[in-house]
């Protein structure tokens, strides 16, 4: 592709010059929905890497099976868009890009395979360029500070070292806003896109998006116009901080304990809920590791359990069967020594009881609290339960994106679905003795209404 065979503002379009042109370490693109971010991006990289013969690219997410729809399938129609498809071939597996008159390379790799991360090489040239799509997936910076000093060495003239992040500002308390919008980073190029910017949208699209500054306004602030926040509105604004969230103390043996767990090998989210006299939970004890096949899992659930636990409970899809081996995961989890209660999987009701146990009230020592509160060091827990989003087309339900904030709250959930709230302790009513207090009281006794089918004449 020769540079002066196309005019790019024709495919680009405006709202994105500055992002093209910035050689800054960090080039971080923010917005709402179709705003053209990952499209640009794409454009920009394909562009780039035909230009530049020493260059090559790696594409990031938190895990590597969700490249094919998003930042393999964008490149790809980036190179339609160019007319170059025919000189770049893109296979699946391996996941890669080459472009076949240089050999240069895109690679697609997840955080879910970190031993695919630790010796990225090429053929040709040097790996100079990183995409993090959807970087919000990233709950962890230091994943990110550590494969961003991964990328060094000298660099062939011309050539410069780049980190591209895109994504949708989903949650308020994601490391990239203090990182880069709440603080002037020099070495960064920061950009926040809306709608507004994409000329190709037309008015049905566009309705979509502006209908919801009147419909709703919290989900209007981040898919119209890419600010942090959390759109529909957080589930559970129950919860606050000083309240579900407490120093550890010690748990008296009589107390009845549970395990609760949500398994995937994209998440291992397991938590240790001790149950007092009065039935309220104390969720006391945090597993929280992807990656991590069954007898892994099992070892590291049993390494962690040195009390007697009354029930384990699991979601009743680990009671469906695989191909691989004829048998369910609750079934290889106790072949490792682990036995499942099934939990009730009625996600609304589910919710709304969850939200039942999270309700602060005052007890009888006249301080607030509520029936599940949260030991410090379940950090993931905590971190997880105030995001969650109502579900943008079943406001009862919660929202199964960003994917990562559901395993905690889906394990507690399994806890709780099917058991009835328990009985708030309400605060003791201090009798007051005094002659005007009593004659307060007798006022009030003679104003009652009596009980009865009884009308005012």
């Amino acid at each position: 592709m020769k540079t002066n065979e196309i005019y790019l503002p024709d495919l680009i379009g405006r709202g994105y010059k500055a992002f093209w042109n910035t050689k800054k370490r960090y080039a971080v693109l923010k917005g709402g929905r179709s705003s053209k971010k990952s499209t640009t991006a794409a454009m920009k990289y394909i562009y780039n890497l035909m230009k530049y013969p020493l260059s090559n690219l790696v594409c990031i997410r938190k895990t590597g099976n969700t490249h094919k729809n998003s930042t393999f399938a964008e490149l790809k129609k980036a190179c339609t868009r160019y007319g170059v498809l025919d000189k770049w071939k893109f296979t699946e597996n391996p996941c890669e890009a080459t472009y076949l008159k240089t050999r240069q390379k895109i690679l697609f790799r997840g955080f879910d395979e970190p031993l695919k991360l630790t010796s990225l090489t090429v053929e040709v040239g040097v790996l100079c360029w990183v995409w993090w799509e959807e970087v919000y997936e990233i709950d962890d910076e230091e994943e990110f500070k550590t494969f961003d000093e991964g990328i060094r060495g000298e660099m062939p003239e011309g050539l410069w070292k780049q980190h591209t992040l895109t994504f949708n500002p989903w949650v308020n308390v994601h490391w990239t806003k203090k990182r880069f919008f709440d603080n002037v980073d020099p070495e960064a190029y920061t950009l926040t896109t809306t709608y507004k910017c994409n000329e190709w949208l037309d008015d049905a699209d566009r309705k979509l998006i502006t209908d919801l500054e009147l419909t709703n306004p919290e989900r209007y602030k981040v898919v119209g116009l890419g600010e942090y926040g959390i759109p529909g509105g957080a589930y559970f604004d129950e919860f606050r901080t000083d309240i579900h969230v407490i120093d550890s103390l010690v748990i008296p043996n009589d107390w009845r304990r549970y395990i609760t767990l949500d398994y995937g090998l994209d998440m291992l989210a397991c938590y240790w809920i001790a149950v007092d006299t009065h039935q309220k939970a104390y969720i006391y004890k945090e597993l929280y590791q992807s990656n991590l096949i069954i007898s892994d899992a099992a070892k590291a659930i049993l390494d962690m359990t040195t009390e007697k636990v009354y029930e384990t409970l699991a979601p009743p899809d680990l009671w469906n069967r695989r191909q691989e081996t004829g048998k369910s995961a609750a079934e290889l989890f106790q072949d490792n020594g682990i036995d499942f209660t099934k939990s009730i999987n009625d996600r609304v009701m589910g919710w709304y009881n969850t939200k039942e146990w999270l309700k602060p009230y005052e007890d009888e020592q006249g301080i607030m609290t509520a029936s599940l509160v949260i030991f410090k060091n379940c950090v993931n827990l905590i971190r997880c339960l105030p995001q969650l989003q109502c579900d943008a087309k079943d406001p009862n339900d919660v929202s199964t994106t960003p994917h990562e904030l559901t395993h905690g709250p889906d394990a507690i959930r399994g806890f709780i679905a099917g058991r009835p709230c328990p009985t708030k302790i309400k605060p003791k009513v201090i009798y007051d003795p005094s002659l005007s207090a009593r004659a307060q009281r007798h006022r009030d006794n003679i104003t009652k209404k009596p009980k009865g089918r009884y009308t005012d004449l």
